[in-house]
């Protein structure tokens, strides 16, 4: 056991847990010896879900120390270094080979840079899921399964009348086939009518690649007659930062109907933030960062 000793008292909990190792006769080194090369096992307990900032110094040369040593890593919580609200790694940061959290999953072990540092993830509540249940959480974790859910069955006499109206709307110049995927994926998820609004060179080329899309030139006129047709609307892919998409934005914000925002869109709510319950965002890290 390799500690960093402090001259701050130990909570009661760890000071207990520290007699009875050495109780059992455990033996606790200083953090600055040299370390035999035959160990198994490194168990990263260094830090734990309260970190703020970047580790100390002597902190992250332990962290240093453990990453280059060829013996695999066992995180116990949260690897030491991974900040468990966000995910970021303000500085040195544990690569885990596994990681065991207990009681809830930490946001941060899902998000931002965690998937680069926590390895495989181990979960277990420590018989406390009745308790969990009844918890409010500020954000909620969907598998695949879930959502699958959420789609209603078909009809076997429906047609594409009935499976909703989405207007797509991006596609600045030189990213036409941002907006192309993003109309194919709407098809291929089951959405019954899908309309693209871009520039105008976009269209013939986006109707050869899909007929089934509706691709129309994004004026303001064709935007209000769109957002009235629609069920639900989708923006950014390919939207760009320029006047153009700004103005767009700037229309579609205060559209009361559901609301789906993406690429070019999340960069220009990172400049004026605001909350709409009708607004789903799909940030990659990047995104989601700013």
């Amino acid at each position: 056991l390799l500690a960093q000793e402090s001259d701050k008292p130990l909570p009661e909990e760890a000071a207990l847990a520290r007699e009875a190792w050495l109780n059992a006769g455990g033996e606790i080194h200083a953090s600055n010896i040299v370390w035999p090369e035959s160990v198994d096992l490194i168990v990263d307990a260094l830090l734990g879900t309260g970190l703020r900032q970047a580790p100390r110094e002597s902190i992250s040369q332990l962290i240093d120390h453990a990453n280059s040593h060829p013996a695999p890593i066992v995180a116990v919580d949260i690897p030491s270094g991974l900040l468990a609200e966000t995910g970021a790694t303000p500085g040195a940061v544990i690569n885990a080979d596994h990681t065991i959290t207990f009681i809830a999953l930490k946001p941060g072990l899902l998000t931002g840079k965690a998937r680069d540092v926590t390895g495989q993830l181990h979960f277990d509540s420590l018989g406390l899921d009745s308790w969990l249940a009844g918890q409010e959480t500020k954000i909620q974790r969907f598998s695949a399964e879930q959502i699958s859910h959420w789609l209603k069955p078909r009809r076997p006499t429906s047609h594409k009348g009935d499976h909703g109206r989405l207007v797509i709307i991006g596609g600045d110049h030189g990213t036409a086939g941002a907006i192309r995927m993003t109309g194919e994926a709407a098809l291929r998820a089951g959405a019954g009518l899908v309309r693209v609004l871009t520039r105008s060179e976009n269209i013939a080329p986006l109707l050869t690649a899909r007929p089934e899309l509706m691709v129309h030139e994004l004026t303001m006129d064709s935007l209000t007659e769109s957002l009235e047709w629609a069920d639900v609307v989708v923006i950014g892919p390919g939207l760009g930062q320029q006047e153009w998409g700004k103005k767009a934005l700037q229309k579609v914000e205060n559209f009361r109907k559901p609301m789906l925002w993406d690429a070019d869109a999340l960069n220009l709510l990172a400049i004026n933030p605001d909350k709409r319950h009708n607004r789903v965002i799909t940030p990659h890290p990047g995104e989601a960062a700013r």
